[in-house]
């Protein structure tokens, strides 16, 4: 049966819904500054070295970092299966980022695609779903059953499940926290959607807060927090680890029927 072009604009839209909650530095993101800083400066030895030393303090931000230098063979030899070692492993450690990597990653081309793999993986991310590419209830955390009913699906279902959540993943995934908002404690929600048969992404802020500030504070700070660069500053997002190459995916027409 063919695509539905109109139906997939009208409401098969991808959703990705983050709250942002203000909170300091973490020793694993500083230590992941750093890595980035060399990377930055073409200092692959220096950057490997401060890799190892972050690892070995079990920074689940430092083993998201080398997943990605595995994926994409930044300052270390390519090898997809080690960079799931390390984005499993930033994942068991309670970022979302990891099991959205590897949606992202299982669902490129280049790495299969394993599609049932970019399923289960973004299903455990902070990608909404749409309903056409969510298993049964007995099925969503029994990895067995969840492969058997994924390969129950018609051919043009599953394209259209591995592209909507390679894309989103790798948006989701590489969503950072604003640097000037944190330095002003603010933070909300970011609400993106994904039409692709249009195609277009919507990104709007929705709800914004203010957290207290520790410390000493300074007038002007406070002053600052109701500015539009720093207001702004939620929507336009932030720092990071170096984002790694477009995804290789060519989109399906529309959505199945």
């Amino acid at each position: 049966m063919p695509f539905r072009t109109a139906r997939l604009a009208a409401c098969a839209a991808g959703l990705l819904l983050l709250s942002l909650p203000a909170a300091a530095a973490t020793p694993g993101e500083n230590a992941v500054a750093g890595i980035t800083h060399r990377i930055q400066s073409r200092d692959c030895s220096g950057a490997v070295e401060r890799l190892k030393d972050g690892l070995k303090e079990n920074h689940r931000e430092v083993a998201l970092l080398a997943g990605t230098m595995f994926e994409h063979g930044v300052c270390l030899r390519r090898d997809w299966m080690r960079a799931v070692d390390f984005y499993t492993q930033a994942h068991t450690a309670g970022m979302p980022e990891g099991a959205e990597r590897l949606a992202a990653g299982f669902a490129d081309p280049a790495n299969g695609p394993d599609i049932a793999a970019a399923l289960w993986w973004g299903a455990r991310g902070r990608v909404v779903r749409p309903t056409d590419c969510v298993v049964g209830k007995d099925a969503a955390d029994d990895p067995d059953r969840f492969v058997a009913e994924v390969n129950t699906w018609r051919p043009e279902r599953m394209a259209y499940c591995n592209y909507m959540m390679g894309v989103m993943s790798t948006i989701a995934s590489e969503m950072r926290y604003p640097e000037l908002a944190r330095a002003h404690a603010l933070g909300g929600d970011i609400v993106l959607r994904f039409l692709p048969a249009v195609p277009r992404m919507e990104l709007r802020k929705a709800e914004s807060r203010e957290y207290a500030m520790i410390g000493v504070v300074s007038g002007e700070t406070l002053r600052d927090r109701k500015s539009k660069p720093v207001t702004g500053s939620i929507e336009k997002g932030g720092g990071g680890q170096p984002p790694p190459p477009p995804p290789r995916r060519t989109p399906p027409p529309g959505r199945p029927a």
